[in-house]
Order: C-alpha cells, then structure tokens, then sequence
C-alpha cells in the first residue's frame, strides 16, 4: 500500500535506477514493505511487457519484475525510491512508520493474551473454519478490541500516513481491520499466507532475485508521469490506493492520463480502502492475502469509453 499522492513533484526522469532528490524530513520512510498481495498483479498482468507501478515499498516491482516484465516504478516520495533502489540491489527491507506501528502493536497484544507461542501455533493453521473458531474463541477478545481502538486512534493514523483512507463517513478505523482480518481468515490458510505471519509474528516476506536492469525508478507524481510519456507506452499498471484521499479532479486527470498511455490490452489494477457495491472488486479484495483492502478493481483503461 502506499499513501496517496501529496507532493506533487514533477521531475525530469533521472538515469535508470537513481532517485532525486534524498529524503528531507518531509519525506520519510511510511513503507517498509507493501500490504498488497503481489499474487493478484501476477496473475492479471502480463508476465512480460512493459509495466508501470507504485513504488511504495517495493514488493509489486521486484514480483513483477521476477516474471520478466520491464517495471517503471514512480513515487513522489524520494526516501520510497531510495529504499526499493536498496531492495533492488539485494537490501532487506527496512521497517517504515508503519512497520514501527505494526511493531509496538504487536507488543501491545501481548497484554491481550497474544503471546508468540500461541500466534505461531495459529498461523500454522491450514483449515479457514478452525482459524475462525479460534480467532472468536481465544483471540478477538475484549482487551484486544480495546487495545486495538487505542493503537488505531485518530492521531496513530495521522502520524503513520493512513489518514488519507479515513473520512467521516468511514467507519472506525479499528472496526474494518478486525472485520476484514475475520473474511481473509474465513479464505485463505494461515499456514500458505506470508501476509499474517509478517503482521502477527514479525516474519519477513520473500523478496524474489531480479536482474536490477528490469526496474526503472523515477521520482514523480503518477499522473505527472503518465501525461508526459508517449501514448500507449505501458501495457500494465499496479496503482496501490493511490486515489485514497484525493478529489475528484485528481482522479479524472488520472483517469485519462492512463488512458492515454495505456497500450491495446492493457490491463490496470487498482486498490482502495473503502469498501464498494462492486462484487466483483469485492471479490477481488476478499482474494488479497493482505486482507486489508475495501475493493481491488482489474480494468482496462485502453479501452474505448
């Protein structure tokens, strides 16, 4: 997941695999790692081709780029590229603001009864309607939702980056985790999904080996990105949440720029927080081992309006 686009930076590309400029204060490590499941952009977007996504923490890339696809990640945030630039050259991923919070909420569930022996034990699992008796029985206790309340207050959300995907119509932040936790557990084994074992007990996910050549990183805002770069010139797109707390005028420039620079075919896969009516992207969010998202839509901006 990577935060929605702030700061504006429109910015000459710089040579293939270089960032500008370094981070400042105002531009600080949010992602260490990506809370997308790369599996859903791997089996929709071509495994070869040129492909543009969100750099975030890096994971979309390196997976995509594994496949033998040609990646261009862009982000406006220069201390995102720097980290992914390491990741690329065989780096471990640093821990982000918001791996640090995950990091203290771990700590703070142990005074919830999630200790480490019993959370392995659960993420062994492999039977979704034994996860979801033990996650009512022994873990979604009432300690646990208060504790989580307080870790996911208002100004825990602002000082990670998460603000963007709150409004005051969206419900409270703590409720949709524990929802959507509950309907990921309900699909998909603990045993096979890195994505709870990285969120409850601290393991790393696999970064897979590329050929560094296959990345391209550029330091602008997306959309910035798409209008300048000839028409049809990607033939994927992975776009994170990135129109979590923009505005309509930002998504319809955004819109269109994909249009434009979307090959025959192309594919474009996009994330939310906010729940939708859309079954389908529902379904789609639901398949996501993050389990985190609201809607995960697969369009095709190529397509003729």
């Amino acid at each position: 997941m990577t935060a929605a686009p702030h700061n504006h930076t429109p910015a000459t590309p710089p040579p293939r695999n270089r960032t500008t400029p370094r981070p400042t204060r105002r531009h600080r490590l949010i992602y260490g790692t990506v809370n997308e499941d790369h599996a859903v952009e791997t089996a929709v977007l071509p495994a070869t081709g040129r492909l543009l996504v969100i750099a975030s923490g890096g994971d979309i890339a390196l997976h995509l780029a594994a496949q033998g696809a040609d990646v261009t990640a862009v982000d406006s945030n220069p201390a995102q590229l720097t980290h992914v630039r390491d990741r690329i050259t065989g780096a471990p991923p640093k821990d982000g603001s918001v791996e640090h919070m995950q990091r203290l909420t771990r700590a703070a569930l142990t005074l919830a009864g999630w200790r480490h022996t019993a959370l392995t034990r659960f993420c062994s699992l492999d039977d979704p309607t034994e996860q979801i008796r033990q996650w009512h029985d022994r873990f979604n206790t009432r300690r646990l939702r208060a504790i989580l309340a307080l870790l996911t207050s208002p100004a825990s959300i602002r000082a990670t980056g998460f603000s963007a995907f709150t409004s005051r119509t969206t419900p409270r932040f703590d409720i949709l985790l524990r929802t959507r936790l509950e309907r990921g557990l309900a699909r998909h084994p603990n045993r096979d999904n890195p994505f709870l074992h990285r969120l409850l007990l601290g393991t790393p996910t696999p970064t897979p080996p590329i050929d560094p050549a296959r990345i391209t990183l550029i330091h602008t805002d997306v959309a910035h990105h798409l209008e300048s770069v000839p028409p049809a010139s990607y033939d994927g797109f992975s776009l994170s949440n990135v129109l979590d707390g923009t505005g309509p005028e930002y998504a319809h420039r955004l819109r269109a720029a994909l249009h434009r620079a979307a090959a025959p075919g192309a594919i474009a896969v996009s994330r939310s927080f906010t729940a939708t009516d859309d079954p389908t992207a529902t379904e789609w969010a639901i398949r996501d081992r993050s389990m985190l998202w609201g809607a995960v839509r697969i369009e095709h901006p190529g397509q003729t309006p």
